[in-house]
């Protein structure tokens, strides 16, 4: 995915400014803005929430003090970093800026290569912050999410276990049973719950091993199906790999087996009885594309990205009424990533669903 373009506003009353720092900047991969004042500035940031601001002090209608002041005092833009640049060089001025929020202050004339430098250090520092930001509100969410489907896992097994203590002279051998199986069912979800949870948790701190090696895809295919035959026989659902190659990945074992087991069991979960799932590997360049398909509901094309997404709770039910925690594509997405590939879904509703991922070819073992 191509990341985004830093966006840089320059806010001076002198176009002959503006045009140097546009030459400057040129050399960065990024947007430039530009603003006459600082009214005119605060508009901009309004309609365009830059990553960066170069504000110049002395201008008309609202200098630069004033234009920064109003910028930290607003929620939805006091994180935006400012550069103060102007000709006073006394210290009271610099320290005034700083005491206003900027992170930086170049006084003018300013050298060109200084002025790059500390522009590329406050973007690198601006993204990093992003980042971090992004992912604390990511695992709080996650965790969130979490906590709320454990907690009712558990209480559903409550709920069951008590109406057995206490209804059980009422209950019919069958109702016993059934809601026995039900307990069963909800302490199975929650305990690959746990394991899948444990597993991202493990990733995100780095204490997961990765440990690639050269692997037949198609013997994890075949690890894959014995393991799933029961429950895709129990949907009268047929497993077949396409291409019996010997074609060989590179990568960690125990992670490319998570990723294509919990695309299969999505495949069953999500494929009517008497469908129908192929399992596939190709060359592509450098990479192997490892494929799941099946002849399922299919996805609308509005849900798939969020299907990678912990910000996104998408949890559905199966074709036979199968639950599921929404965590599995996830972490499949994940370890992908740690295996240096990519994955993505084709899909449509009613048509099926393929979902693929890249893998590093197989190394050539030395002679």
């Amino acid at each position: 995915m191509q990341q985004k373009k830093p966006v840089i506003l320059i806010v001076d009353d002198v176009p002959k400014n503006i045009q140097v720092l546009g030459t400057l900047l040129a050399k960065f991969k990024c947007e430039l803005a530009v603003a006459m004042n600082g009214q005119q500035a605060l508009d901009t940031v309004e309609k365009v929430k830059p990553d960066l601001i170069l504000l110049d002090v002395m201008m008309p209608i609202m200098d630069g003090h004033e234009t920064c002041r109003q910028l930290k005092s607003n929620e939805a833009t006091k994180d935006i970093p400012v550069i103060f640049l102007s000709a006073k060089t006394e210290t009271e001025d610099i320290v005034e800026g700083f005491k206003l929020g900027a992170v930086d202050y170049v006084t003018k004339p300013f050298i060109g290569k200084e002025l790059v430098a500390r522009v590329k250090t406050h973007l690198t520092l601006r993204q990093t912050q992003q980042t971090l930001s992004e992912e604390v509100h990511s695992k709080n969410k996650f965790f969130s999410i979490m906590s709320h489907d454990l907690r009712g896992a558990f209480g559903i097994i409550t709920n069951f276990v008590q109406l057995i203590q206490e209804g059980g002279e009422f209950l019919t051998p069958d109702e016993t049973n059934e809601l026995l199986k039900d307990i069963e069912t909800t302490s199975k979800n929650t305990l690959e719950l746990l394991e899948n949870l444990l597993k991202w948790a493990r990733s995100q701190t780095g204490a997961i091993k990765f440990s690639p090696e050269n692997l037949k895809v198609n013997c994890v295919f075949d690890e894959i199906i014995r393991n799933h035959q029961n429950i895709a026989q129990a949907k009268n659902i047929s497993i077949k790999v396409v291409n019996k190659s010997e074609q060989m990945v590179y990568g960690d074992r125990n992670m490319i087996l998570l990723i294509i087991r919990n695309l299969v069991s999505n495949a069953i979960k999500f494929t009517e009885k008497g469908g129908q799932i192929s399992l596939n590997v190709a060359n592509q360049g450098d990479f192997m594309r490892v494929s799941v398909t099946d002849t399922g509901v299919g996805i609308a094309p509005n849900k798939i990205n969020d299907l990678f997404s912990i910000e996104a709770k998408t949890t559905s039910t199966g074709t036979a009424n199968e639950q599921g925690h929404g965590l599995g594509l996830v972490l499949c997405k994940e370890f992908v990533k740690i295996n240096g590939g990519e994955i993505g879904i084709n899909s449509a509703p009613g048509k099926g669903t393929e979902v693929w991922f890249t893998l590093p070819e197989g190394k050539k073992e030395q002679e």
